[in-house]
C-alpha cells in the first residue's frame, strides 16, 4: 500500500495538469455561450463558480479542484465529460504522476 504522503503528492501533481488543462483550453478569454467576450466576474456566475475559484484555477500550481467545478465550467462550454477526460489523457498520458 502507498504512503499517504506519496499518495498526496501524486494527487497534487494530478491537480495541478487538471487546472493547467482547464485554464488553457476555457480560461484564456472569457466567452458566453454566444461566444461573446465577457469579463471573468460575468464568466463565473454563467458556469455558477466564483470568480476567485476561477483565479485559483489559473494559478500556475493549480489547486485541489472538485468535480463539481469541472463539471459547471464544462456545462457552461457545452463540453462533455467523456470529450474532455479524453483530450485531457492524450495530451497529459494516463499516468501523470508515475
Amino acid at each position: 500500500m502507498p504512503d499517504k504522503d506519496i499518495l498526496n503528492k501524486k494527487n497534487t501533481l494530478v491537480n495541478k495538469h487538471l487546472c493547467n488543462f482547464i485554464e488553457g483550453k476555457f480560461l484564456r478569454d472569457y466567452r458566453n455561450q454566444k461566444g461573446e467576450i465577457i469579463s471573468q466576474n460575468e464568466y463565473a456566475k454563467l458556469c455558477g463558480i466564483t470568480s476567485s475559484t476561477i483565479s485559483k484555477l489559473k494559478l500556475p500550481e493549480g489547486y485541489n479542484i472538485p468535480m463539481s467545478t469541472i463539471y459547471n465550467i464544462l456545462r457552461h462550454e457545452q463540453y462533455s465529460l467523456e470529450k474532455f477526460f479524453t483530450e485531457f489523457e492524450n495530451e497529459k498520458g494516463i499516468n501523470i504522476p508515475d
